[in-house]
């Protein structure tokens, strides 16, 4: 704080008339003190990550606390359950968990008290199939005869896509825009255009009109956060790859990314595109595919790191947006 307006021990007193004049000068440092500290406190922007115990989501949140050091953001992390939460205790560290929080992303009002606040919300939030272990035993059987076959999956209760990636991300976006939300990021996938794609068919039931199709149901869902007039910015990522980031990253629209040979990307490179997002404002109001260039190829190219990214220049010179 600044000093008194008296002066120290043994200092003769002030007239009333410099008294007054030297608490009125006091009192105007110690207001600009005081603005100081509350727009220092205020300078971080709210970011909450959904979905912040699943892979990707761990990683935007990773990346968030990190940069959080430097008072740019204050991330919160919402999942699901206890148990999502050990999960983040073991692979960030016990520290990470005083910014992640338990949330039933089911109920619009936990989710509207969770988003209070908030100026971002990066939606990681999707259905995760499980592998039926029956079919593994039939697609080896079918390997020793010469024959090929895929594994079939599942979805457990209430986290099929219809439920998650369409219910569940419809409640997030119209609770982020109650809370005075102003721009989410959405992670999708790539495979939209493509009714037949083949994780379309991953959950589905012959009869059951909302079974599977899980492109179809983020899409949609994609659709209403366009319709909501939240500034958005939507990525589609290509095959997820649980390697390390850093890779040239590739941008597309509307699938053509998915005619290359190689057509996947690392979770860090998502996450990092994400957080890049927050902060570019020729990421808002943008719908796009990435995919990022195969090592292989990259011996003959620039390399890339995200601490040369120009993620500026990568959002102002990439201008396409996805049709719907």
């Amino acid at each position: 704080l600044p000093p008194p307006p008296w002066g120290g021990i043994g200092a003769p007193p002030p007239t009333p008339k410099k008294l007054l004049h030297r608490m009125r000068r006091h009192a105007h440092r110690v207001s600009l003190f005081l603005a100081f500290l509350l727009n220092g406190a205020c300078a971080a922007s709210k970011v909450v990550v959904t979905g912040a115990a699943g892979r990707t989501g761990r990683l935007v949140l990773d990346k968030l606390i990190k940069r959080s050091g430097s008072g740019s953001y204050d991330p919160r992390g919402l999942v699901r359950t206890e148990k999502s939460m050990k999960r983040i205790a073991k692979l960030s560290g016990p520290d990470a968990l005083s910014k992640v929080d338990v949330c039933d992303v089911t109920s619009p009002e936990a989710l509207e008290k969770a988003f209070a606040g908030a100026e971002s919300v990066v939606l990681c939030t999707s259905a995760v199939p499980k592998i039926k272990l029956r079919s593994i035993l039939k697609v080896l059987a079918l390997k020793l005869i010469g024959r090929k076959g895929r594994p079939t999956f599942r979805f457990p209760p209430n986290g099929d896509p219809y439920h998650v990636d369409w219910l569940g991300a419809k409640n997030q976006i119209d609770a982020a825009k109650k809370a005075g939300v102003k721009h989410i990021v959405f992670v999708g996938s790539m495979g939209g255009t493509q009714e037949d794609n083949f994780l379309n068919s991953i959950g589905r039931v012959d009869g059951d009109e909302l079974s599977g199709n899980i492109l179809k149901w983020k899409r949609k869902a994609e659709e209403h956060l366009i319709a909501s007039g939240i500034d958005y910015t939507i990525v589609h990522p290509g095959g997820l790859l649980d390697k390390e980031g850093g890779r040239k990253i590739i941008f597309g629209v509307d699938d053509e990314l998915l005619e290359r040979k190689t057509r996947s990307i690392p979770r860090d490179d998502v996450a990092e595109c994400c957080v890049a997002a927050l902060s570019v404002d020729e990421a808002k109001r943008r719908s796009f595919d990435i995919i990022s260039q195969d090592p292989a190829d990259a011996a003959a190219a620039e390399p890339a790191s995200f601490a040369g990214m120009d993620w500026n220049s990568f959002f102002s010179t990439n201008t396409a947006n996805c049709k719907y």
